[in-house]
């Protein structure tokens, strides 16, 4: 029965117009033909809508804003199991398979893949290790990680809370406070280093971790996203 429940995959994008082609069909190519995927675009220009050539593809358009345009998408899907996807990070091979079979465990309602870059640095592989680590003791994925959860769990937890940053660490606080277990698969995505690279690797690793911080202490996401940004 688990193998006939169907998988929306939503995509929120903000000027991903040179990446979209190649992360449909990778999706194509790890959930199936028949998979429903929905892209939804928080530009205003709506550029990578345009160069999206797939018809079999839902194209929406909402405010900016990650946990609102993935909260759209989810209102307009249509499967049984939500998985968010950020255009930049590919998934494993049978993705579909491995997140029907993840949910198949006694109350799993979510999860998320390891953690793995487009590149062999040294300084990614030692932050992908020390994430993974993170993510097994704290069971807290992050959005990068490709998330999956049941329709009905999302929408019992009210969905990803709309604020600017952390949006993803707050939905599986949400998941844990309802001592639902959250899978995290062996497997891994391949996400794009190029953030990391820009800021300098460990640099960047370090400024997640204070910022990661300072919420647990109590500062506002939107404080936070501020100092990111």
């Amino acid at each position: 029965m688990q193998s006939s429940l169907k998988i929306s995959v939503i995509i929120p994008v903000y000027g991903e117009a040179g990446s979209i082609t190649a992360c449909i069909k990778n999706v194509r190519e790890c959930c199936g033909e028949d998979c429903e995927i929905i892209i939804v675009d928080g530009s205003a220009d709506g550029s990578t809508l345009s160069a999206v050539k797939d018809d079999g593809v839902m194209l929406l358009s909402s405010p900016p804003g990650r946990a609102v345009q993935m909260n759209y998408g989810a209102k307009k899907a249509s499967g049984n199991i939500l998985l968010f996807l950020h255009a930049d990070t590919t998934l494993p091979p049978a993705a579909d398979s491995l997140i029907r079979r993840a949910l198949l465990a006694p109350c799993a309602s979510a999860g998320a893949f390891k953690l793995g870059f487009d590149t062999s640095a040294r300084s990614m592989k030692f932050i992908a290790c020390i994430a993974d680590l993170r993510c097994r003791i704290e069971r807290v994925p992050y959005g990068d990680q490709a998330v999956f959860i049941t329709g009905k769990t999302f929408a019992e937890v009210g969905g990803f809370p709309e604020i600017p940053l952390m949006e993803d660490v707050e939905l599986f606080r949400k998941i844990k406070n309802k001592k639902l277990e959250i899978v995290v698969l062996k497997e891994s995505v391949t996400t794009s280093a190029r953030r990391y690279q820009a800021k300098g690797p460990l640099r960047c690793a370090f400024i997640n971790t204070c910022l990661r911080i300072l919420h647990v202490l109590g500062i506002s996401p939107e404080t936070l996203s501020k100092w990111y940004y």
